[in-house]
């Protein structure tokens, strides 16, 4: 699976490191967290196995990893519904959780869906914005 694909090789996105200090959490690489105020998609060093397939990777307390928080194109785990370019994408709001596209107590908005996903698709592409006014729920 590539998590992290930009609409160009030189797209827009931001990232930022950080220390894991949430206890009880294990962090998978390519699900989504929030990490103090801020929500986006856990990324790690890139390893693979000897038959040359990436790993999924994880980290715990004290490791770093990097939240990439913004990116024009994303894909993004989602829950069984159906995506059409536009659609509101709203994270679950649980550590490690998909997104989908109907609005909920808890619900945060994280971008737009910007190419149609089928109810079987395991994932969206989502142009994930970082700005802070887009995290506070809003009603469908």
């Amino acid at each position: 699976m590539q998590t992290l694909r930009t609409a160009a090789p030189m797209g827009d996105w931001r990232s930022f490191k950080f220390t894991h200090a949430i206890p009880g959490l294990t962090m998978t690489e390519a699900l989504i967290y929030q990490v103090q105020d801020t929500v986006g998609v856990l990324i790690l060093d890139i390893q693979y196995t000897a038959a040359g397939c990436k790993t999924a990777k994880t980290i715990g307390i004290g490791d770093e990893g990097v939240l990439i928080y913004h990116a024009e194109k994303i894909m993004l785990p989602k829950i069984a519904c159906a995506f059409l370019p536009g659609d509101v994408v709203y994270w679950t709001g649980i550590q490690g959780g998909f997104v989908t596209n109907v609005y909920s107590s808890g619900a945060i908005w994280i971008g737009i869906c910007v190419w149609p996903a089928a109810v079987g698709d395991s994932h969206v592409k989502t142009d994930m914005k970082g700005e802070i006014a887009l995290w506070l729920p809003t009603a469908a």
